[in-house]
């Protein structure tokens, strides 16, 4: 199995065991996250989900020592992690430095989510459970808690283990409501992907018919 080099990568990548990897992150900087693009042979693709990394490395299973993957003609062969014993990281949780959270919004859809102004569990009277709903990528899980902490109700953090840097918001809104929570996102756009606590208050408050 052979990818273009110049597609994947500008260098040679190199080769560490995955159970290395899970552990003290990518090889060249430390970043836990990333994603697998190709895999066969024991051998993994994975770019790191750092933006200021990026790189390619192959990740190797128990007892494969030469990569099944080649890039180009060159085909790494395994090497100790070179950031062995120091733990991989995250990404940081930084916030804004006027107040409130880094709320970067993906718009509105449908979720499962229970309205942030009424708390109801159903986008209509037909009872759909599915209502509106924003879904916005946030820094870090604490942050996401704080943002929750800003409603009373209808908003949930989505963090999934195996994609620990790529926490979520959502936040819902029957169809009554649904004008509250469109106007909770503009207010967020317009503040720079910010949400604060006046947003959110401003976003609750009745909206004329």
């Amino acid at each position: 199995m052979e990818l273009d080099v110049e597609i994947v990568t500008s260098e040679r990548p190199i080769a560490v065991a995955a159970e290395e990897a899970a552990k003290f992150g990518c090889p060249y900087c430390g970043y836990r996250s990333g994603s697998s693009f190709i895999s066969g042979g024991g051998t993994t693709a994975w770019r790191c989900g750092d933006q200021n990394c990026g790189r390619v490395s192959a990740l190797l299973a128990d007892g494969v020592t030469v990569s099944a993957i080649g890039f180009g003609d060159y085909y790494p062969t395994l090497v100790a992690h070179p950031r062995l014993g120091t733990p991989s990281h995250g990404s940081p949780d930084e916030r804004p430095e006027n107040g409130g959270e880094f709320f970067s919004s993906r718009g509105i859809g449908l979720d499962g989510v229970p309205c942030f102004i009424c708390a109801t569990i159903f986008r209509d009277e037909e009872m759909h459970r599915y209502l509106h709903n924003i879904a916005a990528f946030v820094r870090t899980k604490a942050a996401g808690d704080r943002v929750v902490a800003m409603f009373k109700q209808g908003a949930v953090v989505d963090y999934r283990e195996y994609e620990p840097d790529r926490v979520q918001v959502k936040i819902g809104a029957c169809d009554t409501h649904k004008p509250n929570l469109e106007l909770l996102d503009q207010l967020v756009r317009k503040n720079g992907h910010v949400i604060t606590d006046d947003i959110v208050q401003r976003a609750s408050a009745k909206i004329p018919n």
